[in-house]
């Protein structure tokens, strides 16, 4: 049987697209971007895709969503060509999209260490950087980092297998690829709303031109109601039931701008992408998994709800102001360093522009390697909350322009061992 004509298929994605979104139907054209004109990120791409596939009976790819991100722009029309290509091939079974997997257990927390309030520029350069704290279980070097109070964990230098050779991994994990990875510290948990606002009270009046960069949403951007910060005065502070949350829909700009104060860096330079202090795509996805591929941080079994916080949740249903991202303290998606959340939750931002075909380049095997040829998209790494268990795999590459937000899309950041802060 063959497709409607185009264009009826064109006017019906974007009917389904006002309909899971709430953006007025005469507003999306064909020519309307996910990103950049609707906004969809990725809690709003499971819905949009799993309503497509519902309405025309078709199976749309696992890879789409991905390429919605990295391969700019995707169109209301290229969404009806994809529909108008997939025409014929049956109604999908999601159940791991939408079929919530409960945890008998709540998971377990560890002591909440980041600061809140406001840090004095005359406190913000006073002493070192790190205070050592006692180890890790598994004997790991831990430190505290003084201007947010972030547990920080030394991970040690090593030849470190990048990539996967697993028959389900996509063309841009391949090859696997040694790495030699220099000694760094890398956050044990993400950035917490409560640090963020930290970072917000602490760096003196800014422009609202800089905020929008960070984190302040457009008036007609519909996510308002899940932004966790409020501005009360002066004075900005997590909102109610967040504070210890993974800051979310933060630009890679602001993530980079929160990263280079944190490490006492030049914060004013947060476009740059030579002056950082987040993962690349390698610390991240050894600090992940360990020196040795294997599929996720514990291993090669699949994502439960008591190993991660992914795919927990019903799609298309109505989140109230406070989403359900599990604490950053919570022991969940553990890497072998005792990192928290190193499979779900949050996406990462990383430092590397985003290329599906790095992998297959020799910077991709020097040492420290790391993508640093513009793309216009930049690189995240770890699956989420609304994610699906698969896409928590280490080895799991996908990307957002720098200026994207989205509900499930946070950051940790990486600095200097104590010899060299």
């Amino acid at each position: 049987m063959e497709p409607p004509p185009l264009w009826q298929l064109e006017l019906r994605v974007a009917e389904i697209a006002g309909e899971q979104t709430g953006i007025a139907r005469d507003t999306i054209k064909s020519s309307s971007r996910l990103l950049e004109d609707l906004h969809i990120d990725s809690l709003d791409m499971v819905e949009l895709l799993m309503a497509l596939e519902e309405d025309f009976s078709v199976v749309i790819p696992d890879d789409i969503g991905k390429q919605m991100f990295v391969r700019q722009p995707v169109t209301i029309g290229v969404l009806a060509e994809i529909v108008a290509h997939q025409w014929g091939t049956g109604k999908a079974t999601r159940n791991q999209w939408v079929a919530p997997r409960e945890s008998s257990q709540t998971p377990a927390l560890v002591p909440f260490t980041q600061y809140g309030g406001t840090l004095s520029s005359r406190e913000y350069s006073r002493g070192p950087l790190h205070d050592p704290i006692a180890s890790t279980p598994n004997g790991f070097a831990q430190f505290r980092r003084v201007t947010d109070g972030m547990r920080c964990v030394c991970v040690p230098a090593a030849e470190v297998e990048i990539g996967s050779a697993d028959i389900d991994a996509l063309p841009d994990e391949k090859p696997v690829h040694p790495v030699a990875v220099s000694e760094f510290l890398i956050d044990a948990e993400p950035v917490s709303v409560q640090a963020y606002a930290r970072f917000l009270n602490s760096i003196g009046k800014v422009s609202s031109e800089t905020l929008s960069d960070w984190c302040v949403l457009a008036k007609d951007d519909r996510r308002r109601k899940h932004f966790q910060l409020e501005l009360k005065g002066r004075s900005w502070r997590a909102a109610p039931g967040t504070e210890q949350q993974p800051i979310v829909l933060v630009s890679w700009f602001g993530a980079n701008a929160y990263a280079l104060w944190a490490n006492r860096l030049e914060w004013q330079a947060y476009r740059s992408s030579s002056i950082t202090a987040l993962p690349t795509e390698a610390q991240w996805e050894y600090a992940a998994r360990g020196a040795n591929a294997k599929r996720f941080p514990w291993g090669n079994e699949l994502a439960t709800a008591e190993r991660a916080h992914v795919a927990l949740h019903r799609a298309r249903q109505t989140y109230a102001r406070v989403m359900p991202l599990s604490p950053v303290n919570a022991e969940l998606g553990m890497s072998p360093f005792g990192l928290h959340h190193m499979a779900g939750n949050i996406w990462h931002w990383c430092t590397d522009w985003y290329s599906p075909d790095f992998y297959q380049t020799a910077d991709a095997s020097k040492v420290n390697a790391k993508n640093g040829q513009p793309t216009g998209i930049k690189s995240e790494r770890g699956g989420s909350w609304v994610s699906p268990a698969e896409l928590a795999r280490s080895s799991y590459r996908r990307g957002r322009p720098p200026l994207a937000r989205g509900r499930c899309l946070g950051f940790r950041c990486i600095g200097h061992t104590l010899a060299k802060s």
